[in-house]
């Protein structure tokens, strides 16, 4: 592995460890030995990259990177944010936008429907990524092998209807590519369904763009969700997705 996939390879486990990982536990988990490991935070302690938390140890993304996902996140929601408010209004329900961080999902901008579901999901809340629509259609983009690499040894049941086995999952993301839309029938949250797609913008990004609602609506109203999800795949021109166009 070079050097800036070592370095890299760190960064991603500091920010999964919120701040709770030593060296030895970056080490471990990267498979990396702890001199080697040492080095490399020293050298990102050296550029803000990273920060120590405690005396004892313990590292969490610095200021360093913060410049990278403000400009990242900025160029993100600033093409999509007109085509979510378009679509939270079509549906009249909340619309989410997502993209992975890691191992998780990360919530990067929500458009609220004034007349319907409070919000239930924050800016910037991450996700698992088995128990969630934005976690499946993104994972569905990756080869299955891919999927098993990222996925946890144990699926978490976040619910009693959260897929916990991973060949079931795996073929579930068979049936997510054939139409790149996929559910969540009260998979986290008991009481609320979504359904989601997958847009890549000209960056390469995939970005999950969903709508979550009650479920007693949501089984109504599915129909229409997974129309107008399917009208957006097709009208959007990707190459305007980084600077603020939209779709009509």
């Amino acid at each position: 592995m070079s050097i800036f996939g070592r370095a890299t390879t760190i960064l991603n486990i500091v920010a999964e460890g919120r701040g709770q990982l030593s060296l030895t536990d970056l080490s471990q988990r990267s498979g990396l030995p702890r001199s080697s490991v040492h080095r490399i935070v020293q050298e990102l302690e050296r550029e803000y990259f990273v920060i120590r938390t405690s005396p004892a140890g313990g590292y969490s993304l610095g200021p360093g990177v913060l410049k990278f996902g403000m400009n990242s996140h900025l160029q993100l929601v600033a093409g999509m944010r007109p085509v979510l408010t378009s679509l939270a209004r079509a549906v009249n329900e909340n619309v989410e936008l997502a993209i992975f961080s890691g191992r998780e999902v990360v919530v990067v901008d929500q458009v609220s429907s004034t007349a319907r579901l409070h919000a239930v999901t924050q800016v910037g809340k991450s996700f698992s990524l088995h128990g969630s629509c934005i976690g499946k259609v993104l994972l569905a983009q990756l080869p299955d092998w891919k999927v098993r690499e990222v996925l946890p040894e144990v699926l978490t049941a976040h619910t009693s209807k959260t897929i916990t086995d991973v060949n079931r999952f795996i073929a579930e993301l068979a049936e997510v590519r054939e139409n790149n839309l996929a559910f969540d029938h009260e998979e986290r949250d008991v009481g609320i369904s979504a359904v989601a797609t997958c847009i890549r913008n000209a960056a390469g990004v995939d970005q999950a763009v969903a709508i979550v609602a009650p479920t007693e609506r949501f089984n109504v109203l599915s129909k229409l969700f997974v129309e107008r999800l399917s009208r957006l795949q097709g009208s959007i021109d990707t190459r305007n997705l980084l600077f603020g166009a939209s779709a009509g």
